[in-house]
């Protein structure tokens, strides 16, 4: 698509890759998504040539990523398909980022991997977060294996940011506060990765009952989970920080990142989870949520990125933050490589200083919720199944109450 061989990187292309230079395990800035597939898994040599049709049409997947004094995407004089359309031992269900390795600093910063299974096959498709955020993760898979169209026009620099900043300014400022840092623990370079899935219809009927989006349902979900996994005892607040996907119908480029950030205080204590729904509809609304999508639209956007910059620090204060919970909805049936999906997985990321990064996909009739904590930080399988546990409990507590 873009015959630069060197082009500069947006704000959070930018702030990603700055974010890998001080994170203590090379592979923590990768992220990926891991799709389940039916039938038989085609020949590698196969993927890699429906691939090498598409690849050169999106935006810098040719291009490695270089952080030197400033940020660039250079192209890759040597890229090889094959170097990036890899084989999995056969069995392979999920693995983290670190597990499949970092990439290559020499070659651009993304992976597909393929695993067959008896009656299906799985596929892996890791990327670097200063290249794409999650939509445009499917985004990308779908154009290089299934039938999404490519349309991914340059966008430019537009607006003020400061003015931008206007929408929450009020938010940002209370940021500033002082306030004792979060509870932390000593962390290694180890990372490790639990999973569990609930039926999509519990976390939808709780939401018809209660007029809660499934997002919310999930928040007071997740929250009832972290006290059990990580408990406060003093706090009655839990700061996170939530992206919101700033995307617009008008969106002319589909395929890079599109990332927003709001911090919410999920209750904590001995709240009952019907109340800490309530609060989590207050706290992370329908329009405070829209509010930050259109601030971050803009800040993003900006010609002068300074605003998004401090924007950003105020929200993600890694004194004030350390868990990021992230969420992706895929509405429609997918298929790639001419085969249905059956399910989907994601791979998270984990920003410095967190204890965890807890990232839910939902997909046809089911809703997985994937976690990837450090080494010294309690066992992110049981943070999964305690909210696995809360999802069932809140169903119950709510299907006997009218809406």
């Amino acid at each position: 698509m873009d015959d630069l061989s060197t082009v500069p990187a947006d704000f959070l292309g930018t702030t990603f890759a700055r974010l890998g230079q001080i994170s203590s395990e090379p592979s923590d800035t990768c992220f990926g998504l891991v799709f389940r597939i039916a039938g038989a898994c085609p020949p590698v040599e196969q993927l890699r040539a429906r691939v090498a049709a598409q690849v050169g049409r999106l935006p810098l997947l040719t291009h490695r990523l270089m952080a030197r004094q400033s940020v660039t995407w250079e192209r890759d004089p040597d890229f090889d398909v094959a170097h990036h359309v890899r084989v999995l031992p056969r069995g392979t269900e999920l693995l983290s980022a670190r597990q499949l390795g970092a990439f290559d600093p020499a070659h651009p910063p993304w992976g597909l991997w393929v695993s067959e299974d008896d009656d299906s096959w799985r596929l892996f498709y890791l990327v670097h977060h200063a290249r794409q955020d999650a939509a445009a993760a499917l985004r990308t898979v779908t154009a290089l294996l299934g039938d999404a169209t490519i349309d991914a026009r340059p966008s430019r620099a537009t607006g003020r940011g400061w003015a931008a900043a206007a929408r929450i300014y009020p938010d940002l400022l209370r940021t500033c506060r002082s306030a004792p840092p979060v509870p932390r623990g000593k962390y290694g370079t180890g990372r490790a990765i639990g999973c569990q899935a609930v039926d999509t219809a519990l976390l939808k009927d709780v939401g018809d009952r209660t007029g809660a989006a499934v997002n919310q349902v999930h928040l007071a979900a997740m929250s009832a989970a972290l006290d059990r996994w990580a408990p406060w005892p003093d706090a009655t607040r839990r700061q996170v920080n939530i992206p919101v996907d700033t995307r617009d119908p008008g969106d002319t480029n589909a395929f890079v990142n599109r990332l927003g950030f709001m911090r919410v205080a999920l209750p904590c204590g001995t709240a009952n989870l019907t109340d800490r729904l309530r609060q989590v509809m207050v706290t992370a609304g329908r329009r405070r949520t829209a509010r930050y999508r259109r601030a971050w639209a803009a800040l993003t956007r900006a010609a002068d990125p300074r605003p998004a910059m401090w924007a950003m620090q105020r929200i993600t204060d890694h004194t004030q933050i350390s868990m990021t919970l992230s969420s992706l909805r895929v509405p429609a049936p997918l298929t790639l490589a001419d085969a249905p999906v059956l399910d989907m997985t994601t791979i998270p990321w984990l920003p410095p200083a967190h204890t965890c990064f807890a990232f839910l996909v939902s997909y046809g009739d089911h809703t997985r919720l994937t976690v990837l904590a450090p080494e010294g930080a309690p066992d992110p399988t049981d943070l999964a199944t305690h909210w696995h546990d809360a999802v069932h409990e809140l169903h119950s507590a709510r299907s006997s109450q009218p809406a």
